[in-house]
């Protein structure tokens, strides 16, 4: 079974990268390297993104200046765990703030 997509048929908007995308997804499918999720694992990830923007009405948006090196060190580390960067920063953010994720050789932040 050949999932190729035929590039004539994909949408005008896509660029030439996103279609390479669609075709190098669609050859490591065809080739058994990566299988669709499982149906349990797509409700997970439905409820999870419903708690998010359920909880997305109680944030703040804030802007933050970052360098650029740190922001493609964050975008990395983000695609690694399948995650929108900024939603990875913010994970990161909250798990610091609740003194979940602290610095190697530091204890947990104080709660107050």
């Amino acid at each position: 079974m050949n999932n190729t997509t035929d590039i004539e048929r994909d949408p005008d908007f896509l660029d030439r990268e996103e279609k390479d995308l669609i075709e190098s997804m669609n050859a490591a499918i065809d080739a058994g390297e990566l299988k669709p999720s499982s149906a349990r694992a797509r409700a997970e990830r439905e409820a999870f993104w419903k708690r998010a923007v359920a909880d997305s009405e109680k944030r703040k948006a804030v802007t933050l200046r970052l360098q650029a090196r740190d922001i493609d060190r964050l975008k990395a580390l983000a695609r690694r765990k399948g995650l929108p960067y900024q939603t990875f920063i913010a994970s990161v953010l909250h798990q610091l703030a609740n003194g979940d994720l602290v610095e190697a050789g530091h204890g947990s932040v104080d709660k107050q």
